[in-house]
Order: C-alpha cells, then sequence, then structure tokens
C-alpha cells in the first residue's frame, strides 16, 4: 500500500474533509503520511490536537531543487499516532514543492491529501499524483448542488464520493455528481475534535477497495 496517494476534497464549507482525511491515514494501521494543503483552513494539527507537538510544518520546510530525503522528513514531522502530519500551508504551496513532498512521503507509506477546495497549481499538481480523489459530500439537494461545482473544477483524475448521510440516496448523488458513491458515513456527533472511530472503519473500507482495484 505505500504507493497509494489518495486525495480528499470538500464539497462544500463544513462538508467534514479534513476529518475524513484525518480518519483515511489513521485507517491504514500503519505509518502514513498526512499532507495539509489547505491554506484557508485552520490547520489539520489544530483539528487533531496536535499544534503544540514540535516538528516541521509548511513554512519550516526549505524546499529548493533537488529532492527531498525521506529519512529526514520522516525524522522532522509530528506525529499523530502513527500518522506524520505535515501541516498549517500559510499560503499557497508552489507545484514543485508539493511534488517533492508527495514524493518523500511515498517513501514513508500511504499518503492522503487534505486538499482544500481553492484551485491552485499546487493543488492541481497533488490531485494529479493521487491514485484517487475523494469528493466528500452532504448527502443534501445543496451539498451536492455544491459538490457539483467543486466537481467540475478538478482536473482529470479519477473520482470518487463519500457522503454524508442525508436525504438525498447513493444512486441519485451518483447521477448527479456523475462519480460513483463509494460509500456514506454516519452521522456523528462530536465534542472533543476527535476522528470517529465510525468514520475511520468507513476509511479503511474505501482504502481496501482502491487498493484491491490497483493493477
Amino acid at each position: 500500500m505505500a504507493s497509494v496517494v489518495v486525495g480528499v476534497v470538500g464539497g462544500s464549507g463544513g462538508a467534514g474533509a479534513s476529518t475524513f482525511a484525518a480518519a483515511l491515514a489513521c485507517g491504514v494501521n500503519r505509518r502514513s503520511v498526512l499532507v495539509d494543503l489547505d491554506p484557508v483552513s485552520g490547520g489539520i494539527d489544530v483539528l487533531l490536537g496536535i499544534e503544540s507537538v514540535l516538528g516541521a510544518r509548511w513554512p519550516g520546510l526549505h524546499l529548493g531543487g533537488g529532492r527531498l530525503e525521506p529519512a529526514a522528513f520522516e525524522r522532522g514531522l509530528p506525529s499523530w499516532g502513527d500518522v506524520l502530519v505535515l501541516a498549517a500551508p500559510q499560503a499557497v504551496v508552489e507545484a514543485e514543492a508539493v511534488g517533492q513532498v508527495i514524493e518523500a512521503a511515498c517513501e514513508l507509506g500511504p499518503v492522503v491529501i487534505d486538499a482544500g477546495r481553492g484551485a491552485d497549481p499546487g493543488r492541481t499538481a497533488a490531485l494529479q499524483r493521487c491514485d484517487l480523489v475523494i469528493l466528500l459530500a452532504a448527502g443534501s439537494v445543496v451539498g451536492i448542488s455544491a459538490a457539483r461545482r467543486v466537481r467540475a473544477g478538478l482536473p482529470a483524475v479519477s473520482v470518487g464520493a463519500v457522503l454524508r448521510r442525508g436525504s438525498v440516496r447513493e444512486d441519485d448523488a451518483s447521477e448527479l455528481l456523475g462519480v460513483p458513491v463509494l460509500a456514506t458515513l454516519p452521522d456523528v456527533i462530536r465534542h472533543d475534535g476527535s476522528v470517529p472511530t465510525s468514520w475511520v472503519r468507513v476509511g479503511r473500507g474505501v482504502l481496501d477497495g482502491l487498493v484491491t482495484a490497483m493493477p
């Protein structure tokens, strides 16, 4: 599974894309890398409660030409359990830097990218490197309508949808979005900012299906 790269894109604000990206990375059950590429979020390290853990964030990486050494990259990142986390892009990340990070991360384990919804060259480069991009859509009429617009702006990549439970059925959502629906997430009320274990189980199933489908 080490070469698998999965991107997560929210179909609308507040859909839970960052939480599901964390659930995917956690669901690997071994070392994985979670890469935050959303400069307008609060930082996925804050979401995970590791903002005080020492380690490099995007502003602390010194990426020029050449190759990022995977072992040094691994030593420098903060951990959330078995997940190495690169968080807090404070501005748009250049495509070359994104490429270096993903190349190094793939040497360490499966890679999950919290891609955000803004269009920029770094995000496009990351999505084009993905084996699968997951569009996380709220399962309401408004949520599906918003997700359709996000889907239309994605590059030519393999896309599957994961739904938040709502009034729209999976078959209808698939037809409207033009992509297969891979799973529906159960509604979970969280009070502590934790990643729901039920979402981790769904993420593990999505990853297992992707690995099985890969040549």
